[in-house]
């Protein structure tokens, strides 16, 4: 144990590699490149007769955002755990700021192979995406590269792992989107929907978007600990991702008043 600027309460005894990060994140990097090149033979021979017919009916663009998906899917199982290790072991040495072990590295590792996946993808065809999930691919790969970077690490390393827990909200997300594709009457489309709301408000909204603003305000609090560079691109991505949230946020509350709560009945047309 060690202290750094009233820092205290963290491990200085890990070595973190970066030789080692580079050639995990290139690896996972091609893990989910032949995944989403493989999904369509996965999905058509591994998950019965009525996927496969469903799966095969679909548009060229249908299909590939059902292989976006998949891709999406396995990062997320992957990744959490992770997540959550890492996010228990920060919490307990004292600093969610500044901390570093070998769950981090994975989720760093993981993540950022992720992210090359998705980025690339978003370059290829950037009208599937859309332009939120082209700044959220660069701003995830580009966060996850500039912690890892040795000056002033492992400053707001943990952070990085702590906010991938929001990709909870995907699991259900996905799930939605294949149900609704094989059968959009099935009971479990509701149940994933469901899911997705409160995941994905609790996590990015409720939680989240005050959690942007305490991470904003721990950060100034260390201004003269962390590197200036470091601490700015931090802030920035803060912002940025509070913006994405908030607008997400704003449209799936808005479609659910429009669905739930509409006060104007649908049946009501061209009244004298």
């Amino acid at each position: 144990m060690s202290s750094i600027n009233g820092i205290d309460n963290i491990k200085f005894d890990y070595e973190f590699s970066n030789s080692l990060y580079y050639r995990n994140s290139i690896f996972f990097s091609i893990i989910f490149f032949i995944i989403y090149k493989k999904s369509s033979y996965i999905t058509e021979n591994f998950f019965g007769e009525l996927v496969k017919k469903a799966y095969t009916t679909l548009t060229e663009k249908k299909k590939l955002e059902w292989d976006q998906r998949v891709v999406s899917m396995i990062h997320a199982f992957l990744v959490l755990p992770f997540c959550i290790i890492s996010a228990v072991e920060s919490f307990k040495y004292g600093d969610i700021f500044y901390f570093q072990n070998d769950s981090l590295l994975m989720v760093l590792s993981i993540s950022s192979g992720y992210f090359i996946w998705d980025l690339i993808i978003c370059y290829k065809d950037p009208k599937l995406v859309g332009t939120p999930m082209i700044i959220h691919a660069i701003m995830g790969l580009s966060s996850n590269i500039y912690v890892a970077l040795p000056h002033g690490r492992p400053c707001f390393v943990p952070i990085v792992a702590i906010l991938l827990i929001t990709e909870i909200s995907t699991i259900p997300l996905n799930m939605k989107g294949f149900i609704q594709v094989v059968n959009s009457k099935s009971k479990y489309y509701n149940w994933s929907l469901g899911a997705f709301v409160i995941t994905f408000l609790v996590s990015r909204c409720i939680i989240g978007l005050p959690f942007d603003i305490y991470l904003v305000y721990g950060c100034i609090q260390r201004w003269d600990v962390f590197p200036m560079d470091k601490s700015l691109v931090f802030i920035t991505e803060c912002g940025i991702q509070f913006f994405l949230n908030s607008y997400w946020s704003f449209l799936l509350i808005k479609k659910l008043y429009q669905t739930y709560l509409n006060p104007i009945p649908n049946h009501k047309k061209n009244e004298d």
